[in-house]
């Protein structure tokens, strides 16, 4: 054998070797995708086998009803308008009052020199703007109509939010964020807000966790702009069954003289909490994030201990905008203390890569955070760890469902963060 014919001989064997370690390679990231699928499924609800792992079953869970025990939840940063007027958007405008324009003479009706003509862009005049967030929080379907809204960035709660959802059948209730960035423009200060229909659910109690404090910077005091409920889920009085089971009760308890005794759905509670954490992208943002996280997590526990009637079966929401990305440390932190990703679980569920690629996708063009930015950071996380199961979510929509290609906000997308909405099924 010559030199050439070893050399190629060797050339061979180097090749076969690469060919096996790239299968090697491709066998393991197929490994790991089907185990994160496995995983995933565990956690998605089926109503015809509850508890299967089941592809087929994650698909149908798309398109089933509302589980008897659980609930819709949306989730929407919703833009404070101080912050819509002062901030400067690529793909929208603050146009003034048509009153105010013909008070100042000027004109944005005119054509040229650079002027913009009114409607040519999104207006995000709250006057206009304002009845856009509702249009998106009823969903116009009543089907789809959420059980709970979490909001953020909500600086008109008492002359706007409150009354209009009042008038869909919703209460609210609603913490000022003391350390507002509204301030600095002369405005009222923005907060967050949990909104629940008043024929779905019944407050017990709530709590705004370091609010006040003499410190923005207190650490020991700050859980980021948080705001948690107590609800117990009212039963549907239209059930002749639960009212003849709840008639023949009354009659036994006023004959006995004695307290009514309650059954477990009777009682059953979910803690929901919003919250809204420091937006820094840096490294001294990711360490407070994670801060705020572990304090917000200390004050659920104690909330939760103290004053749940079942402390280790109550279930826990939690919708926000984390200003986080999924692998950042005060997500990964929830995820370790067992809440989960209702987005992330069906998505992978269901083997769709496209889905909640970003929820929310801006480009701002003044002194302030000027750039593009796309990214996910809002989430609704359920506890998994206690047996709540995620039964569908809205679908996102990618760069191709919005108009332009400067982002948000912008016609049909009324905040520069995408609404987000899941049905969440508690275990009976």
């Amino acid at each position: 054998m010559t030199r050439g014919d070893e050399d190629g001989d060797d050339e061979v064997t180097a090749t076969t070797t690469m060919m096996r370690e790239d299968d090697d390679a491709g066998e393991e990231v197929l490994e790991r995708h089907r185990d994160a699928v496995e995983e995933a499924m565990k956690y998605v609800y089926d109503p015809n086998r509850e508890g299967s792992s089941a592809f087929a079953g994650a698909k149908s869970a798309m398109m089933t009803r509302t589980p008897s025990s659980g609930l819709k939840v949306m989730q929407l940063n919703c833009l404070a308008d101080a912050l819509a007027a002062n901030d400067a958007f690529a793909s929208a405008e603050y146009y003034e009052d048509e009153e105010e324009e013909e008070e100042k003479g000027s004109g944005n009706e005119g054509s040229g020199g650079g002027t913009m003509t009114k409607g040519s862009m999104y207006d995000l005049n709250f006057r206009k703007r304002g009845r856009d967030l509702i249009r998106v929080i009823s969903t116009e379907d009543a089907s789809t109509t959420p059980d709970v809204v979490c909001l953020q960035e909500v600086d008109h709660y008492h002359d706007f939010f409150e009354p209009e959802l009042r008038r869909l059948g919703y209460a609210g209730i609603y913490k000022e964020d003391q350390w507002s960035p509204c301030r600095k423009f002369d405005a009222p200060n923005d907060g967050v807000a949990i909104f629940y229909k008043m024929d779905k659910l019944e407050l017990l109690s709530s709590h705004a966790p370091g609010c006040p404090r003499p410190r923005k910077d207190d650490a020991a005091r700050d859980a980021g702009k948080t705001l948690m409920a107590r609800f117990r889920l009212k039963r549907d009085p239209k059930s002749d069954s639960m009212m003849r089971k709840a008639i023949g009760s009354l009659m036994r308890v006023a004959s006995s003289n004695v307290k009514p005794v309650f059954s477990g759905e009777d009682l059953r509670e979910v803690v929901v909490v919003t919250t809204h954490l420091a937006s820094e992208k840096t490294v001294d943002g990711i360490i407070t994030r994670l801060e705020q996280t572990k304090e917000l997590c200390r004050q659920l526990n104690a909330f939760a201990t103290n004053l749940c009637t079942d402390v280790d079966g109550v279930q826990i929401i939690l919708a926000g905008d984390l200003n986080a990305t999924p692998n950042e440390a005060c997500v990964v932190h929830l995820r370790g203390r067992g809440m989960r990703n209702a987005y992330e679980d069906m998505s992978t569920a269901l083997g769709d890569d496209e889905a909640n690629r970003f929820t929310t996708w801006k480009t701002r063009t003044g002194v302030f955070k000027a750039g593009e930015v796309k990214h996910t950071i809002d989430y609704i996380l359920y506890s998994a760890h206690r047996g709540s199961k995620v039964v569908s979510v809205a679908k996102l929509p990618n760069e191709r469902d919005i108009p332009g290609d400067k982002g948000l906000p912008t016609f049909g997308f009324p905040s520069d963060h995408l609404p987000l909405q899941a049905v969440i099924a508690f275990p009976k």
